[in-house]
């Protein structure tokens, strides 16, 4: 009896004008990158961390779930208390809800020392196939307190999941 053998090394969906045509919600690509440079500020102000990955869409109709989690340690000697906050910027432009105080915000009460592993997620549209860079930003409430970022012994993460649509 004969037998039939089919060997293939790569499949590919069917390409239209050269794009292929993935389902909707496949995941195209994964980013990650961890960190562990230690930074510290009192800025009420949002400053850059060196948490930060970046990523080419490889369409512009693409979404991209952007997933940090950050490690925060707040120092304060205040009785009034404050609290530290980190969001996500796509360049130098602040994204997810609440970005004009944060898009999550560290507990403090009269607090002193605060470990905190902060998970910041946000579902972007950038529209574009060009290089794109997320970083996690950070500030105080008020200059009564300071944040450390990936202090001792802690890291930090963020991942770029390019979502087809």
């Amino acid at each position: 009896s004969m037998t039939s053998r089919l060997l293939v090394d790569k499949i590919e969906g069917k390409t239209t004008a050269n794009t292929v045509q993935m389902p909707s919600g496949s995941v195209i690509q994964v980013i990650n990158t961890e960190d562990e440079t230690s930074a510290a500020t009192s800025s009420t102000s949002f400053i850059s961390t060196t948490v930060t990955a970046t990523i080419t869409p490889k369409f512009a109709s693409s979404k991209i779930l952007v997933i940090s989690q950050c490690s925060l340690k707040q120092n304060t000697g205040a009785t009034n208390g404050s609290s530290v906050r980190a969001q996500i910027h796509r360049g130098s432009t602040a994204i997810g809800k609440r970005t004009e105080v944060g898009t999550r915000e560290g507990p403090s009460s009269r607090t002193d020392h605060l470990n905190g592993a902060f998970i910041l997620k946000v579902l972007d549209s950038p529209n574009t196939t060009s290089a794109t860079t997320y970083t996690v930003f950070i500030d105080c409430l008020n200059s009564a307190v300071s944040v450390n970022i990936n202090n001792g012994t802690s890291g930090s993460t963020m991942t770029l999941m390019e979502i087809a649509q």
